[in-house]
């Protein structure tokens, strides 16, 4: 599932959202002006795609704000 694309500080941030294993998991992407993308993530484990996206679509949001998120990141770490 892709987000509808939000603007915010001059920059278009989205998410695309994914079921996996049971649970819900998001890759923010941040794009500014002039077409530059940066994706952020995955960030998981959510109980639905609306808390996925919308962990997602708020850490963007403290990204481009210069402050953390407030419940801190959850990115997904490969061993």
């Amino acid at each position: 599932m892709d987000s509808t694309p939000v603007e915010y500080r001059g920059c278009e941030l989205s998410a695309i959202v994914r079921h996996l294993s049971g649970e819900f998991v998001a890759t923010l992407l941040i794009e500014r002006p002039g077409g530059v993308r940066r994706a952020i993530g995955p960030f998981r484990s959510f109980p639905t795609a609306h808390d996925a996206e919308h962990f997602a679509i708020e850490y963007g949001k403290a990204e481009l704000d210069g402050r953390l998120a407030a419940r801190g990141p959850r990115v997904a770490v490969s061993g």
